[in-house]
């Protein structure tokens, strides 16, 4: 069943969009795998090969980095299993838009799709342009305007790439999503299997006194964790193009946070095999000194070109789901309703991928992403508590609405995700309020464009009153 929401019923769920909203027309090309490529794709970008270095500098007990990498991968399942039933209940693209306008009307829905997209998702997408031009430079030597160039060419290409049908961006994510896996995969064999590794850097193992600064301190460190960890809502974005939306959208949400865990466990703890925690804090990028120490100088060329592979993949995966994401805004808000529009030929949204695509870009040449993202981030985690949240909202509201999979543990998975997301708001709030501040301006200017996009839907809707 195809579900969507009426306008003038902002939390009725229905079996038709807007009246206004173009035919659907997305094919449903997409099965378990790319999906599931999707999902790790878009988690395993640049952070596990860089964010070692600020975790140790927090966490000096190798039991206790791997605990916090650990509560990172449970917080993300947790919120994966909510995912999995919204996703399998409401299965159409939009993802966490769609959940929270369903819950809790249309002005939380389209602040949240302003402040996502127009600012942390556009922002995410310049830094992982920025991040592989950097990176592709270990080989070209360019400068700073190469690096810019680069990334900029690096965004219009997978934008044109995903422009003509989805099967051609799931091809481009399916191979490089494979790429980052091998590569992830041969630092752990290497690791092993080198020669170097040192199993008294790994002691000792845990502090013979468990106090409380080792938890605050882990919860500092759980901050970085929890941005390598994003990206496991991705699959939802794409559901109207998933076959069998309701089974496989939940199944490659876990799927995908399962095996990054497990991955992110086997990596971080080879390179504490080679790299003692007091000296991470120095190494930008450990993963190249990891294996520098295992293979010799030469080997910092083979991680350079993995993390130029694993942001081009992660690049794509994120091209690929935000025009969807503005998509569905555009289907539901007269002002962006021309971005609510499928191609008739190729199927896919492409004036919400070349927006997407153009805003980007402008980011990369502006350079002032990396503080739209900082402070944006803590707002879009207030959001995921509510989409937590929306689940029970949502069971209550809509009983009536199939759901082919459930929440394990309802309602406790729900509230525990829930108030995992508002502790890290409210850690953030402490010890950064200037960028709360600034990321709650950021959210709230989205207010007058709603209320724009209401006056012109109004209008529109007199004058189609007035000619009738």
């Amino acid at each position: 069943m195809a579900l969507a929401l009426r306008t003038d019923e902002p939390t009725a769920v229905t079996e038709s969009r807007a009246p206004s909203a173009p035919p659907q027309t997305f094919q449903r090309v997409m099965q378990l795998p790319d999906a599931t490529a999707l999902v790790i794709g878009c988690i395993i970008g640049a952070g596990i090969f860089r964010m070692a270095s600020p975790i140790a500098g927090q966490v000096q007990h190798v039991g206790l980095v791997l605990a916090t990498w650990l509560a990172g991968g449970l917080i993300s399942l947790c919120g994966a299993i909510c995912y999995a039933e919204l996703g399998a209940a409401f299965p159409r693209s939009g993802g966490d838009y769609i959940y929270l306008t369903a819950a809790y009307g249309r002005v939380v829905g389209f602040l949240f799709g302003w402040t996502k997209l127009f600012i942390e998702r556009t922002g995410t997408i310049a830094i992982l342009g920025f991040v592989c031009a950097e990176y592709l430079g270990y080989f070209t030597g360019y400068g700073a305007f190469g690096v810019r160039v680069a990334a900029t060419l690096a965004i219009a290409a997978l934008t044109a790439a995903n422009l003509f049908g989805v099967r051609y961006g799931a091809g481009v994510q399916n191979l490089f999503t494979a790429i980052k896996l091998l590569a992830l995969a041969s630092i752990v064999a290497i690791g092993w299997g080198s020669g170097g590794a040192r199993m008294e850097l790994v002691q000792p193992w845990w502090p013979e006194t468990l106090a409380l600064s080792h938890l605050q301190a882990c919860g500092v460190a759980l901050v970085f964790v929890l941005w390598t960890y994003g990206g496991w809502t991705e699959s939802a974005y794409v559901a109207e193009e998933i076959q069998r939306p309701e089974r496989n959208v939940p199944r490659s949400i876990l799927l995908g946070v399962g095996a990054t865990t497990a991955l992110y466990l086997a990596v971080n703890f080879v390179y504490m095999l080679y790299v003692p925690l007091a000296e991470m804090p120095q190494h930008r990028l450990v993963a190249s000194e990891m294996m520098r120490r295992a293979l010799g100088p030469w080997a910092g060329g083979l991680i350079a070109m993995a993390v130029v592979c694993s942001t081009f993949g992660a690049l794509n995966g994120y091209i690929l789901t935000s025009g969807r994401l503005l998509f569905a805004i555009g289907v539901d808000h007269a002002i962006v309703r021309r971005m609510g529009v499928v191609h008739p030929r190729w199927a896919t949204p492409f004036r919400a991928l070349l927006f997407n695509a153009c805003w980007a870009i402008g980011l990369v040449w502006t350079g002032t992403l990396d503080q739209i993202v900082t402070y944006s981030t803590v707002v879009i985690s207030g959001f995921y508590a509510l989409a937590g949240i929306s689940v029970i909202v949502l069971r209550h509201r809509h009983p009536e609405v199939e759901r082919p999979y459930r929440v394990w543990g309802y309602p406790v998975v729900p509230v525990l995700f829930a108030a995992a997301m508002l502790i890290f708001v409210w850690d953030v709030c402490a010890r950064q309020p200037h960028d709360v501040g600034i990321g709650a301006a950021l959210l709230l200017a989205g207010a007058p464009l709603y209320a724009i996009s209401q006056r012109i839907a109004s209008r529109e809707a007199h004058l189609v009153k007035r000619e009738a």
